[in-house]
């Protein structure tokens, strides 16, 4: 978890708690519901935490604030707060700093917060959505100075000219009241629907998706999530929201963070270089160019795509021509990897936001108008069937809607239309534990689709759900077989393997499976299945890796440890078990230093984790191995010790009860250049670099080969170091005070060139 992460975990659970204690609804909501379901927690690159509430309960939060809010935090919404720059309210820490954008030039709160995106009541005639939806781009253009929010509508000039003459005339507040009694008029016991309060897009939900709640877990909370989760999920991310996206498709949000002040200070620093009044200005006049200019510029764009459309239906037609197979015959062959190529450039420029476009900000115009590239009904055919067999679903279901909205489909794509909402039934099913139904559906797909991977992998789940509760695996293990025929390296089938050697007792077999599992999938809900499931089994697993290697079989300690690192990979006490293995199986003076290098670079990452805690069982098992390689080196158990704790330690009173205990051991020993070492390592984390450094050069005159060659090391660099940065102010002008101090704690050049021949030396000296 990231330091971020661990604030907005703080803001998060306040909020929550609030609502428990008083009985107001929530749901989470986008990547925060994603990471609920997939990681139970963030999901790692995450940055913001999203949650819907209904405006009843969002209005009981604002009544309830003043009382119930910890010191330092706020809810800010346009309703109580005309300073406020969104549309959507947000719960705010006020002492620290996360401005973004659209706050840059505004009097808000802008510290870290949580989106809370309220449910507005929503009458089902889409006429009365229409006009809340206008009203709401010229209120979120009225509130919020930085963005055009109307033009993506093509909301009338005139109504947001209207309501800004309002705002000029009579003011903000009485303007912004006339809106929201507009917008707000709905009650909800009248009302079927929700619209998500957002300029941007908002949304419209079935009462019935979001409530009444379910709860799911999050970074060890009970959180309220949809009623209906997978449909939330897949209209809002297609069926591939389980999946974990490559490095450069992961989305985060830009704000200007600065520690240690909060958002009223970094302003004060900035706000008297800009001139608001012209900012202000220009952006009004944008907003009027863009709302008047908007259907011209669609019309533009809509021009570019058709135009761009025929020249991609072009090279369709000719790759058709040039394959030597038809499409219909690639289809009965299930050549997908054919069909793929065939469609490649079509679908990239088709299911492109450009073309159909997204629900999100910048391309909700493209969603609600759709450029269809007019191909062939053949190819049309043929390239949803490619989409439908290659599990993506919901695209071919997104292409279908705009085709059928286009003109009436077809009879063959009509019934692959409705098969798909067979699919998103079974799934509903799945999801409210309601099997047999789920099953019965899927069954009926797959007597149509035998070979359809999205069908295939809910039956094998069935089957293997049932293998677990009778311990019969024959039935699940054929039709694996038959699975693992026709898709022979996808992770998802490969971990119902493992699954079922394991109900046969097959353990070491299944571990060897799950291992390459996640190579082989991306898909988020499998990891995570086998993250909990693996959970139960690693302790057992790490103290047999202790036992081997406490009985001198280090080198099965290192498979043992190696295979569970391949099975959960991260996890910090693994790797400690796996560093302890190597250290021990290590063969020669020369590994062993190399695998305690890697160790320390582990000791560092760890401190870093959320979870770090010197007692806990990661803590203890990296300070272990390293005592342990640290004796190898031929340290005494309690220098090696001591070394290992000053990894571990960092405050300036702990450093300091660390320098005392060292002094002593150093000297009561009459080997004292290991202590020597270690005193000098502490000194130099309390910025005590010459006295440091007496004791590495004390330390060299009684100190065993291995701990003189770690003190050469560190002279040499420092050495190394240090006649760069005086190259670098000799350049700049006089040196003589950098080299006094910098030289002064080795004595005199002599006695610095004699070093160096020394360590030379004795360097050559072990070498012969």
């Amino acid at each position: 978890m990231t330091e971020k992460q661990k604030r907005l975990l703080q803001l998060f659970r306040e909020i929550d708690e609030i609502c428990k204690k008083h009985n107001l609804r929530y749901v989470m909501a986008g990547g925060s519901l994603i990471g609920v379901v997939r990681n139970e927690g963030f999901i790692p690159w995450d940055d913001d935490v999203d949650i819907y509430m209904p405006k009843a309960d969002w209005d009981k939060l604002v009544e309830l604030a003043p009382k119930e809010l910890p010191p330092h935090r706020a809810v800010q919404c346009v309703d109580t707060d005309r300073n406020y720059t969104n549309t959507f309210p947000r719960y705010a820490s006020t002492d620290t700093c996360a401005i973004h954008r659209h706050q840059i030039i505004g009097k808000d709160k802008a510290g870290e917060i949580i989106d809370v995106l309220t449910l507005d009541p929503i009458p089902a005639d889409d006429r009365e959505y229409e006009k809340y939806r206008n009203h709401l781009m010229v209120y979120s253009d009225l509130i919020n100075i930085a963005v055009v929010y109307g033009n993506r509508y093509e909301v009338p000039v005139t109504l947001y000219l209207k309501y800004l003459l309002s705002y000029l005339i009579l003011g903000k507040d009485r303007t912004l009241k006339k809106l929201e009694k507009i917008m707000f008029s709905y009650k909800e016991e009248e009302c079927d629907r929700y619209a998500m309060r957002w300029g941007g897009c908002p949304f419209l939900f079935d009462k019935d998706m979001m409530f009444p709640v379910k709860y799911g877990k999050f970074e060890g909370i009970d959180v309220m999530i949809p009623n209906k989760v997978s449909d939330y999920l897949i209209w809002h991310y297609g069926d591939e929201w389980s999946y974990i996206p490559p490095h450069g498709e992961r989305e985060s949000h830009d704000s200007v963070e600065c520690r240690n002040m909060n958002y009223e200070e970094f302003r004060k620093e900035y706000m008297p270089g800009i001139n608001t009044f012209k900012l202000r200005k220009d952006a009004v006049f944008r907003k009027i160019y863009y709302m008047a200019t908007a259907k011209r510029s669609h019309r533009l764009v809509r021009k570019r795509q058709e135009l761009m459309g025929e020249h991609i239906k072009e090279e369709l037609e000719k790759q058709i021509c040039e394959s030597k197979v038809s499409l219909n015959e690639l289809l009965e062959h299930r050549d997908f990897h054919k069909l793929n190529h065939i469609f490649k450039e079509y679908y990239q420029v088709q299911l492109s936001p450009d073309f159909i476009g997204r629900e999100d900000f910048v391309h909700i115009y493209s969603f609600y108008h759709p450029c269809l590239i007019r191909v062939e009904d053949e190819a049309f055919l043929a390239a949803m069937y490619t989409l439908f067999y290659t599990e993506r679903v919901s695209k071919a279901y997104r292409m279908l809607r705009v085709r059928e909205a286009e003109k009436e489909l077809l009879p063959e794509q009509k019934q692959l239309l409705d098969d798909i909402i067979l699919f998103r039934e079974a799934a509903c099913h799945y999801e409210f534990r309601e099997m047999d139904r789920s099953e019965e559906l899927i069954d009926r797909l797959l007597e149509k689709y035998p070979e359809h991977p999205s069908f295939l992998k809910f039956k094998v789940r069935f089957l293997t759900e049932q293998a677990k509760q009778d311990k019969k695996t024959a039935k699940a293990r054929e039709f694996l077989e038959y699975c693992l025929g026709l898709f022979p390296k996808d992770g998802y089938f490969h971990k119902y393997e493992g699954d079922l050697l394991w109900i046969e007792g097959q353990c070491r077999d299944a571990l060897e499976i799950y291992a390459e599992v996640r190579d082989n999938t991306n898909n988020g809900i499998v990891w995570l299945e086998l993250d909990k499931f693996l959970q139960e089994y690693k302790l057992p697993a790490m103290q047999t890796c202790q036992s081997l290697v406490e009985n001198g079989e280090a080198k099965e300690g290192v498979a043992l440890a190696g295979l569970w690192a391949k099975l959960l990979p991260g996890d910090m006490e693994i790797m400690g078990y796996g560093s302890l293995a190597r250290v021990m199986a290590a063969l020669n003076e020369t590994a062993v230093c190399r695998e305690l290098e890697d160790l320390k670079g582990l000791i560092e990452e760890y401190k870093q984790d959320s979870s770090y805690s010197t007692e806990s069982r990661e803590a203890k098992i990296l300070y272990t191995a390293m005592v342990k390689g640290r004796e190898r080196l031929g340290f005494s158990a309690k220098a090696a010790e001591s070394y290992a704790e000053l990894l571990f330690t960092d405050k300036t009173e702990d450093l300091e009860k660390l320098e005392t205990k060292v002094r002593k051991l150093c000297s009561d020993s009459k080997e004292d250049g290991e202590y020597c070492l270690i005193l000098g390592e502490i000194l130099l984390k309390e910025g005590l670099t010459n006295q440091a450094f007496s004791f590495f050069l004390k330390g060299r005159k009684t100190a065993s080969e291995y701990v003189a060659q770690e003190l050469d090391r560190i002279i040499l660099q420092d050495l190394k170091e240090g006649s760069k940065s005086a190259s670098a102010y000799a350049a700049r002008g006089d040196a003589r005070e950098f080299l006094d101090s910098w030289l002064g704690k080795y004595g005199t050049l002599e006695e610095i060139q004699d070093l160096i021949n020394t360590i030379n030396r004795q360097r050559n000296g072990s070498l012969n």
